[in-house]
């Protein structure tokens, strides 16, 4: 059993390091074919990393506009709650000419 399973380690190590190089060697041979395209005048589109800082910065000036709007209206929500509060003047204290009595400090 234990030579059985190191046959199946050593075997898996082989393969892993055989996919790995053949990887590797299609990733070089990608990018020295971008890179020739390039040098020849060919233009490619946007990039992935492109792509998507277009729609993050898309995406926060939507939720700016937002955030302004929410801001203002809750600007303008607390100014309001402030205009229904009459000026000490108009308040009827019910007094009736009554002399108002101070209430005892508290100690």
């Amino acid at each position: 059993m234990v030579k059985g399973q190191r046959q199946k380690d050593e075997a898996y190590d082989i393969a892993r390091k055989e996919f790995y190089a053949l990887r590797h060697e299609e990733e070089v041979e990608r990018r020295v074919a971008k890179e020739e395209a390039l040098w020849t005048g060919a233009h490619f589109g946007k990039g992935a990393l492109d792509v998507g800082m277009g729609l993050e910065d898309k995406t926060y000036d939507e939720w700016l506009e937002w955030a302004k709007t929410n801001v203002a209206d809750q600007a303008m929500t607390r100014e309001a709650a402030y205009t229904s509060i009459p000026e000490a003047a108009e308040i009827d204290l019910g007094l009736d000419g009554e002399e108002q009595t101070e209430l005892p400090a508290a100690a």
